[in-house]
């Protein structure tokens, strides 16, 4: 029966960019003709269709929500989801956690894909299960099935009434994740090597649809070059961190030998994605002594909700969160 829903139900996918074979995740066509988000998101209990979307919808706005809920249009006889997940742009399958009760995303894929320059990820998480061409190191092309939609969730429970897709696009942080993990003292094990959400930061998935349709952006790496920026730091870090490494188009221009690179003036941008970054010599760091690194502007125009704001002040003065220390360390792990 699965395969058979997926060979139907393929020929629903709509491709929002032919340049970029962008296509939506599944095959319900709601937001590909205009209609309200009533239409294709998956509410939380409170009934609220803004709580499925990205950003601090959740616990009256005090709880951050790192993706798009997505639900299906298409049951069983017990009224269990049928409908199927598609890949919404050629990439890599990189990670598939099979064991539903190790994340809060149940069952999960990453796929990765790759623009001139720019290196990023999408997220598919509380999958039923995987379709059997999925596997690890395969190639997909945009719209080939990943599996069929769910409520797997590990520590909690989805009712069927709620079973969705919970969808990401963003990008991961460090090369060397499990570094940092170890060194913050995690009592619990982790599971999902660099792919651990810790180690991923998404983008609103609503909005960079949005702005491919209107053409406002061509790509992936445009729509994180225009993100606002939020913060400018100092870091002191020899060499290119790996996550400019698999992102060079956010590097400015520069002929300094890795040799001689001695931190870093890094920009964060709106949800904390390092979207600008200048090599600096050890004469031009300019650090204060015993520190590794300074926050030397922040965005006054901008005021981020308090679950996922980068800065604060306090008596007047400007510092950054622990949500952006967080990510620095990631970052910049030695």
């Amino acid at each position: 029966m699965f395969q058979k829903a997926t060979t139907c139900i393929a020929f629903l996918i709509f491709v929002l960019s032919s340049a970029n074979a962008l296509v939506w995740p599944t095959a319900n066509p709601a937001f590909l003709r205009g209609e309200s988000i009533e239409a294709y998101v998956q509410a939380t209990a409170s009934g609220n269709p803004i709580s499925g979307v990205f950003g601090c919808v959740r616990n009256g706005g005090k709880r951050f929500h790192e993706g798009l809920d997505l639900f299906g249009l298409r049951r069983d006889a017990n009224f269990e989801v049928l409908d199927v997940v598609f890949s919404v742009l050629p990439g890599e399958v990189v990670y598939m956690n099979e064991d539903p009760s190790r994340s809060r995303y149940g069952r999960y894929a990453v796929i990765s894909h790759r623009e001139k320059g720019v290196s990023f990820y999408s997220l598919y998480a509380h999958l039923h299960s995987f379709d059997a061409s999925v596997q690890l190191g395969v190639s997909l092309k945009e719209g080939q099935p990943i599996g069929r939609m769910g409520r797997s969730a590990g520590g909690y429970t989805i009712p069927k009434e709620r079973a969705h897709l919970h969808f990401e696009l963003g990008v991961k942080l460090s090369d060397q994740f499990q570094k940092w993990y170890d060194a913050e003292g995690f009592e619990t094990k982790n599971w999902h090597a660099d792919w651990n959400g810790m180690n991923l930061i998404g983008v609103d998935p609503l909005d960079f649809y949005e702005a491919i349709r209107s053409q406002r952006v061509h790509s992936f790496g445009d729509y994180l070059s225009q993100l606002k920026p939020r913060l400018k730091l100092r870091v002191r870090f020899d060499g290119t961190p790996s996550f400019l490494k698999a992102n060079k188009k956010f590097s400015k221009i520069h002929t300094l030998k890795e040799s001689e690179i001695a931190g870093w003036e890094v920009v964060l941008s709106q949800y904390g994605i390092p979207n600008s970054w200048k090599p600096l010599r050890a004469g031009s760091l300019k650090l204060p002594e015993g520190q590794d690194f300074q926050l030397i502007a922040y965005n006054k125009k901008v005021v981020d909700a308090d679950c996922c704001s980068l800065f604060k002040m306090e008596a007047g003065r400007v510092s950054i969160t622990q949500l952006t220390l967080s990510n620095l360390k990631k970052l910049f792990v030695q």
